[in-house]
């Protein structure tokens, strides 16, 4: 009669730590938290890498980052934001990007006489588009707007990344 009373308790607690860590192991398989991509004529300038951290299901925070040289400047870019799924479906999704672009300009001097030019500088910007989301691929477009001491400026960008 012990056994039965036993057996009776403990099956239900060993069902029980089972099913919990089923659902735990479908849930993280299905949300993954890192996100890398490559980007053109995104928050990064003409060409960029980014990377983003997945800290709930719809919220994530971001940096895109890149160095371009053109002529003789050196222009390097970082763009830290927060990412944010406004509509979102199973393989869709309408999100919005918010944050910071500080970019910094460095022109190396050709003669002696001159130590060369440096300057950083600092805006903010605003991305709303649409992410497609087959499997672990991530493919995005996006319609944004820099403001900075330049001024106000849009911007159109492209980027395709994985989910790991």
């Amino acid at each position: 009669m012990r056994w039965v009373a036993i057996v009776a308790v403990a099956c239900p607690a060993i069902a029980f730590a089972e099913d919990l860590s089923t659902t735990k192991r479908s849930e993280s398989d299905a949300l993954p938290q890192h996100t890398v991509y490559a980007e053109v004529l995104g928050k990064a300038g003409a060409y960029g890498v980014g990377y983003e951290y997945a800290i709930t299901s719809r919220l994530a925070l971001g940096v895109a980052a890149s160095y371009a040289v053109l002529r003789d400047q050196q222009i390097t870019t970082v763009a830290p934001y927060v990412h944010a799924d406004f509509l979102r479906s199973k393989s869709h999704s309408m999100y919005g990007d918010f944050g910071l672009v500080v970019v910094h300009s460095r022109i190396p001097s050709p003669v002696p006489e001159w130590d060369g030019m440096s300057e950083t500088g600092a805006g903010g910007q605003a991305t709303l588009g649409w992410e497609w989301r087959p499997w672990r691929l991530v493919v995005r477009t996006s319609l944004g707007v820099a403001a900075g001491e330049g001024g106000v400026a849009p911007f159109f960008g492209l980027a395709l990344g994985a989910r790991l």
